[in-house]
């Protein structure tokens, strides 16, 4: 079985070389029906990955991935369905309610209307364009919920190359539909680009999908525990939600807890002592939830330990805790953040620090950078304080009485 199961990995390694070597879409799709029948999603990642470690230039994965999508696409074996997934509520119901209503507005309504408009281009079948792609545009909150809660998951079990790719793809698909928006609005719409941008978008945004509940979706339910869906459903408040109404409450099955040595309901008086006084676990925690800004930290190795602060700011998972700081971050802002991180190890920098305005948030942002360090200068790690400073801007004059 074993050998088998190399036979078939080298055989998976042999269609992927041709693909990345330029080969031809059809003559690959040929050789696929050759040599399986079906195809497992963990046999697919597994070679993916293999050819990364080989060497593949990460700057291809994206376009490469979505090749071997479509090269194994109705070749991919069905899994066992898992029933907590027919639950409404459960996060992945919820991410499949919104692909059906994503699915129906392109294929139901934006491309109808499109064929229609090339038809009579009236300006009644061009608003209804215009609506369709306003509609798509909040596909954001569902990329965003997932490259907030589910890629995490994801990292924590090592499933690290799918993520980084997906994400590349999402950050596409919305500069996809943010031309087709700005096409569309055009005093004078041009025909010919408007079909153009608007059948890329509909072509990248179904696919998508397939990758989601194909891919995606069976990969983390081989790892994934009832607690960690749990941490998902608890973070899709901060973001939002599809063309859909939020979904019924859902919670996992609670799991038997194994005690540890201590358990942390005890330790709450227990006091820390600092240079200036002394505070116990509840008033540290409590004092650190207060604060007016997002906190994270990232310890000496660069991994996520711990979010903390009294403002949502940025959307985070207890699923990230643990995994690499990098992984938390899109492709495009990767190496900014890796460049910070190195200036914090070398002591090149103490802090370092950005402000800006957030799409998403509309409003004024504070970042800050702080290297940690001990009293004999060791590395600790990194102290991330993010702050909304917009109504700080706005102040003017003295306040020195409570009104």
């Amino acid at each position: 079985m074993a050998n088998l199961g190399k036979e078939r990995q080298q055989a998976l390694l042999k269609i992927l070389h041709y693909i990345q070597d330029g080969g031809d879409f059809t003559e690959a799709k040929k050789m696929f029906q050759e040599s399986f029948d079906k195809v497992d999603v963990s046999e697919i990642t597994a070679a993916e990955r293999e050819l990364i470690a080989q060497g593949l230039d990460p700057r291809k994965i994206q376009y490469l991935c979505n090749v071997h999508a479509d090269v194994f696409k109705g070749n991919i074996k069905e899994n066992v369905a898992n029933p907590d997934f027919a639950m409404p509520g459960h996060p992945v119901n919820t991410l499949k309610q919104e692909n059906v209503v994503i699915k129906s507005l392109v294929n139901d309504y934006l491309l109808p209307n499109l064929k229609k408009w090339e038809k009579d281009y009236s300006e009644q079948t061009l608003s209804k364009i215009k609506q369709a792609l306003s509609d798509l545009a909040t596909i954001g909150k569902h990329y965003a919920r997932k490259e907030t809660s589910f890629f995490p998951l994801m990292t924590k079990y090592g499933i690290t190359a799918p993520p980084q790719v997906m994400w590349g793809v999402d950050d596409k698909i919305r500069r996809l539909i943010k031309e087709a928006n700005n096409v569309v609005n055009e005093n004078d719409v041009d025909p010919a680009k408007l079909r153009k941008i608007i059948d890329e978008v509909s072509h990248e945004v179904l696919e998508m999908i397939f990758k989601e509940e194909e891919i995606m979706v069976p990969m983390i339910d081989e790892v994934a525990s009832p607690a960690d869906w749990g941490n998902v459903k608890e973070e899709e408040k901060q973001i939002g939600y599809t063309l859909i109404n939020p979904p019924m409450n859902w919670k996992p099955k609670e799991e038997p807890k194994t005690a540890g040595p201590l358990s942390v309901d005890h330790l709450s008086s227990l006091f820390i002592n600092f240079k200036e006084g002394a505070l116990n676990l509840e008033q540290l925690s409590a004092i650190l939830d207060l604060l007016p800004f997002a906190l994270t930290f990232v310890d000496e190795n660069d991994k996520v330990a711990y979010f903390g602060g009294g403002a949502a700011i940025f959307p985070h998972s207890k699923n990230a805790i643990g995994n690499s700081v990098f992984s938390c971050h899109t492709p495009e802002s990767k190496p900014i953040v890796e460049k910070i991180f190195q200036d914090l190890h070398s002591g090149k920098k103490k802090v370092v620090t950005y402000w800006f305005k957030p799409k998403m948030l509309g409003r004024m942002l504070y970042l800050r950078y702080y290297a940690v360090h001990n009293e004999d200068g060791k590395y600790l790690g990194c102290l991330e304080v993010a702050e909304d400073i917009t109504d700080i801007q706005k102040l003017s004059g003295q306040k020195k009485t409570e009104e």
